[in-house]
């Protein structure tokens, strides 16, 4: 799984061809978003947008949810976000940490 700050990133992704991708809707991890993805997935990618906010998000989440799953930080450039990534750049960055689905986002 896949986890982004907003919306437009999660469907950039999803078009680069991921489409286990989850949108926090935020900087911020919630209790039920926590319990929800550990429900359901037993890993997570986040890769949070490379602001301010979204490093420090990352920082703060990626302890937590290591509690209760394998989780892989992934930090953007300084000022960067996954939606202004073209979708070769998206595979790039995500490449050694999952594989898009075959055949679509290339």
């Amino acid at each position: 799984m896949i986890v982004v700050e907003g919306f437009f990133d999660a469907a950039k992704v999803w078009q680069a061809g991921h489409r286990n991708v989850v949108a926090l809707m935020g900087s911020s991890l919630s209790d039920v978003q926590s319990g929800l993805l550990h429900k359901h997935f037993r890993s997570a990618v986040l890769m949070l947008d490379g602001d301010a906010a979204g490093q420090a998000a990352t920082e703060a989440i990626t302890p937590r949810l290591s509690q209760v799953m394998d989780v892989d930080p992934i930090h953007l450039k300084p000022g960067v976000q996954p939606d202004q990534l073209a979708l070769r750049e998206i595979n790039d960055t995500l490449s050694g940490h999952v594989r898009p689905a075959r055949g679509r986002g290339r």
